[in-house]
């Protein structure tokens, strides 16, 4: 008689354990389904933006980067002005060591593009500290 009630209450056990299990894999499945939807959602989202995008022209890679303020974009044109100086300065520098252009000729352009160099390196300080942006 014991046994019997030790095998029964084993099997009770065992079948409140597989209640959890399949509770827990119920919840799971649900979860999971509901996953499946929001990514069924997002890739039909994605093939319709990736249609659109394949249907628009190139994009002007200038036009691509848009300042959200005036202040912003004169950061981005002097910073890119800046760097395209010190560019022609290298350049130059090349040009002279390669005996392309001479001596006088290289210092004239150097001290020019130095003192625009200088200068927008100010401006780009100044703009910085306006927007409240990091040195």
């Amino acid at each position: 008689m014991e046994v019997l009630k030790k095998t029964e209450e084993d099997l009770n056990k065992g079948k409140t354990k597989l209640e959890d299990i399949i509770n827990r894999l119920q919840m799971e499945q649900s979860y999971l389904e509901k996953n499946i939807h929001i990514l069924r959602s997002k890739e039909v989202e994605m093939d319709e933006l990736l249609a659109k995008v394949e249907k628009q022209e190139q994009i002007d890679i200038d036009e691509a980067v848009v300042a959200p303020a005036p202040l912003y974009k004169q950061i981005l044109n002097a910073f890119a002005e800046e760097n395209a100086t010190e560019d022609a300065v290298y350049y130059l520098g090349e040009a002279l060591r390669k005996g392309v252009i001479t001596l006088d000729l290289f210092l004239k352009h150097v001290r020019s593009l130095s003192w625009k160099q200088f200068m927008l390196k100010a401006l780009i300080q100044k703009c910085r500290e306006k927007a409240n942006l990091p040195h």
